[in-house]
């Protein structure tokens, strides 16, 4: 990177602070009642000042020469747009460092009900979308059918899986679908808080809410005690959880040349390094755990890596998002996330009281809140019950090691589009339907 490339980043790198501080006094002074992230507000700030939409007006009407394209440059927002692929590493990386991690009897003894019941959300994504495209979007807009998986990909992944996803979205030849995946994610996330907060019958006893949660469902004040460790050293060992991770898919990528006598890996070409950095990071965690050495990591500190990697992500990916790409195909957009909402919305009114026969409105509202924008989102309105909802958090948070490593932007998220760009959509379809079907068998024959 020559002296101009490196200045040019360090000023996107200083936009996005500068965004995300004028979303953090809007949100304090407008919208603090609202369970609206300010990094969603900043990127939507910047995508609006943007070279594609306010940016050149305002720089006409400013008479700024030096500004031609508004505030924010067209090498910016192509800076940016590489941005969530690393970032979103960092993320997954930290997800559970510093986290106790229960058995698995546990798991299953305390949040089967949510477990099944965000499978169902989960895994009925995918059917529905892939059954959208078939129906409407391949024979009406010529949309490749594998479109179909981004309502999936966009709820359960959300903006930093979605643009994580940029090298294998070049790989099957559909690149449209990383600007609508970042489209059908922001759908996702509004409709969340949106039908979120009408679906809740309670009212918050709290004055604000906090989007910056654990994400296994902790919040700040209740984190594990650690030793007296210094910041520096939790940076060290979230990079040290991605060399693991990028080590381990380096060495199935070798490996899969070897045997298979291949110049090039198909791993490296469609596998993420983000999902494969969140297991090294479990690994990480149980072997520290084994070892007795969980003191020396701060969930704390991991907590404002992971944040404000997942802050700067989704400015960087929202404001870098293509108008072009999301008019032409804003039909599409709309079919596909309407979709989503609405098959959650109608589990969510259909199946809550069957998973949850106590306080289903809201035990069910976690899950739709995490299956349709973030898990802190599905955590606050739950905990908009006050006191009435402690007992519900922890079976919520049981939940996450089984559900996000799979499902939540983890493998299945990670291989579902090269998955069925190889086999097909048909075979997809069939595999996700049986495993459904399956699971809901043995939940019922089982656990009730």
């Amino acid at each position: 990177m020559d002296k101009f490339a490196t200045l040019e980043f360090f000023n996107a790198l200083l936009l996005i602070t500068l965004f995300l501080f004028i979303a953090y006094v809007m949100k304090e002074a407008f919208l603090k009642k609202l369970i609206i992230p300010a990094s969603l507000i900043g990127g939507v700030l910047a995508l609006l000042l943007g070279p594609d939409l306010l940016g050149p007006i305002i720089s006409d009407i400013s008479g700024l020469s030096t500004l031609p394209q508004g505030l924010l440059s067209e090498a910016a927002v192509s800076i940016w747009k590489d941005f969530p692929a690393y970032l979103i590493v960092v993320v997954f990386a930290g997800l559970f460092l510093g986290k106790k991690i229960p058995d698995f009897k546990t798991i299953l003894n305390k949040s089967m009900p949510n477990l099944c019941f965000g499978y169902t959300l989960a895994l009925g994504q995918y059917i529905v979308g892939l059954l959208m495209s078939i129906l409407l979007l391949k024979p009406i807009f010529d949309i490749d059918a594998v479109s179909g998986a981004l309502i999936a990909i966009g709820f359960q992944g959300g903006h930093g899986t979605v643009a994580g996803l940029k090298n294998t979205f070049s790989a099957i030849d559909f690149e449209q679908g990383v600007d609508l995946g970042l489209g059908i994610a922001t759908i996702g996330l509004v409709s969340a808080i949106i039908f979120g907060t009408i679906m809740s019958n309670v009212n918050s006893k709290e004055e604000s809410h906090d989007m910056k949660m654990s994400e296994n469902g902790e919040q700040k004040n209740n984190l594990e005690k650690v030793k007296k460790v210094s910041f520096p050293l939790q940076i060290a060992i979230v990079g040290l959880t991605i060399i693991l991770g990028w080590l381990f898919l380096k060495g199935l990528s070798l490996g899969e040349m070897a045997i298979f006598s291949q110049e090039e890996s198909k791993i490296n070409k469609f596998i993420p390094l983000f999902p494969v950095a969140m297991l090294a990071g479990l690994g990480v965690q149980v072997l520290a755990e084994k070892a007795k050495l969980t003191g020396y990591i701060s969930r704390k500190h991991i907590n404002y890596i992971t944040n404000l990697s997942l802050d700067l992500l989704i400015v960087a990916a929202i404001g870098s998002l293509s108008i072009t790409a999301l008019t032409e195909n804003l039909a599409p957009l709309l079919i596909l996330g309407g979709a989503g909402v609405a098959y959650n919305i109608a589990i969510y009114f259909l199946m809550g009281k069957i998973f949850f026969p106590q306080e289903w409105r809201l035990r069910a509202l976690g899950e739709f809140g995490q299956s349709t924008g973030t898990t802190a989102i599905g955590l606050i309105l739950i905990k908009r019950a006050g006191n009435k909802a402690e007992k519900y958090t922890s079976t919520f948070s049981y939940k996450q090691p089984l559900y996000e490593p799979i499902v939540g932007g983890g493998i299945v998220t990670g291989i579902a589009l090269p998955l069925i760009s190889n086999v097909g959509v048909y075979p997809f379809i069939g595999g996700m339907a049986l495993l459904l079907g399956v699971l809901l068998l043995l939940y019922f024959k089982f656990y009730q």
